[in-house]
C-alpha cells in the first residue's frame, strides 16, 4: 500500500528532469486548446462546456500536478492527447493565469 502511494506521488510531482516551461505551455494551449477553451484574456470564443483557462487557474485548491494527471487522460469531446511534458507545460501556463 505504501509503495503504491509513493509511486503515485512520484508520477504526480514534477521532477527536476521535467521542469515546466510556461512559454511552451502557452504555445501548446494556443495551438491545440483554443477550439474549445479560452486560453488567453483577448480570446472571445469557446465551447459552452469548456471552461476558460483563467477560470480553471482560480479554482480553490488549484494544483498544477493534479491538472497534469487530468490532462494526460483523453479528452472526451475531441481527439487530443498530450505528452507528459506538454501536459506539465500547459498546467504551468494555466497556473500563471490566476495572478
Amino acid at each position: 500500500m505504501l509503495g503504491r502511494r509513493i509511486a503515485l506521488a512520484a508520477l504526480l510531482l514534477p521532477s527536476a528532469a521535467v521542469a515546466a516551461d510556461v512559454e511552451a505551455g502557452r504555445d501548446i494551449a494556443h495551438r491545440r486548446c483554443t477550439p474549445c477553451h479560452i486560453v488567453a484574456p483577448h480570446q472571445r470564443s469557446e465551447v459552452a462546456q469548456a471552461p476558460p483557462f483563467d477560470t480553471i487557474s482560480k479554482k480553490e485548491g488549484f494544483d498544477a500536478a493534479m491538472l497534469v494527471f487530468w490532462l494526460l487522460e483523453p479528452h472526451p469531446k475531441m481527439n487530443l492527447a498530450l505528452t507528459r511534458r506538454e501536459a506539465t507545460d500547459v498546467a504551468a501556463y494555466i497556473g500563471t493565469l490566476a495572478k
